[in-house]
């Protein structure tokens, strides 16, 4: 119906392909029932909290906020407006990884020892992301970690549950002040396993963002790549290798 945005180019040409007004923020929430905030992440929190003060039902991409504390307060600002609203973590809508958490879900599995998960794109400043804010971090907050792999974090903790404890290390290789593009993480986990997440921006622009998860339970062992359309692989104790990718996966839950 409208779009905003500050860049009177990218508005003109995004309302062409949807036949759209380009309108002023005021104007926007004014004139709609739903809200897509796709701003960089210091932008969030004020217009999740315009949207929510006009009553508007609004879906923020994410990370929601650069720190703990103001996601809190966008948290606060859409219950208590009573508005409906959701966040882009898209992964777990994903057939691959809601095939993940079906196996380690099953009993036959036993308990989680462990997970390595490792996500690789091109740094998102060039290439087919056409990103003119994801170098800067007072508008990004941070890199890989934050801005790319929170996706990651997000998976991590709806399959294997909460996180009791974190350590990371961090490098900035591009020259970006303040944004990482190579994070390790090692979570541990409240139901005992322990975990490690690798988050890289590289400059292999041929090479598409990529994950790789891998669970090690006592009696399972299972593999994920290629994100959208496997193949997953898994072996419970006593039983044969399966594997599911394409369609197949897409059908199994």
């Amino acid at each position: 119906v409208a779009v905003h945005d500050p860049d009177a180019a990218r508005a003109a040409a995004f309302a062409d392909r949807h036949g759209a007004a380009v309108v002023g923020e005021d104007e926007l929430v004014r004139g709609v029932d739903a809200v897509y905030v796709c701003t960089w992440t210091t932008e969030h929190a004020r217009l999740v909290e315009r949207a929510a003060a006009a009553g508007v039902a609004v879906f923020c991409e994410k990370p929601l906020a650069p720190d703990a504390a103001t996601v809190a307060r966008m948290v606060d600002a859409v219950a208590n407006a009573g508005v409906a609203n959701q966040v882009g973590l898209v992964l777990r809508f994903l057939p691959s990884f809601r095939w993940l958490r079906h196996l380690v879900a099953d009993p036959r599995a036993g308990d989680v020892l462990a997970v390595v998960f490792r996500d690789a794109q091109f740094i998102p400043d060039q290439g087919l992301y056409g990103s003119t804010w994801r170098n800067d971090h007072t508008k990004a907050g941070r890199g890989t970690l934050l801005e790319h792999s929170i996706h990651d974090v997000d998976i991590l903790r709806w399959i294997f549950g909460p996180v009791s404890s974190v350590s990371a290390t961090t490098r900035e290789v591009h020259g970006h002040p303040r944004i990482d593009d190579v994070t390790v993480a090692r979570l541990a986990f409240a139901g005992g396993a322990s975990g490690t997440l690798t988050s890289v921006w590289h400059d292999v622009l041929e090479r598409p963002s990529l994950r790789r998860v891998e669970v090690f339970c006592s009696r399972l062992y299972a593999a994920l790549e290629g994100e959208f359309v496997g193949p997953v692989r898994w072996r419970f104790t006593g039983e044969d290798e399966g594997v599911l990718g394409g369609d197949d996966l897409a059908v199994a839950v």
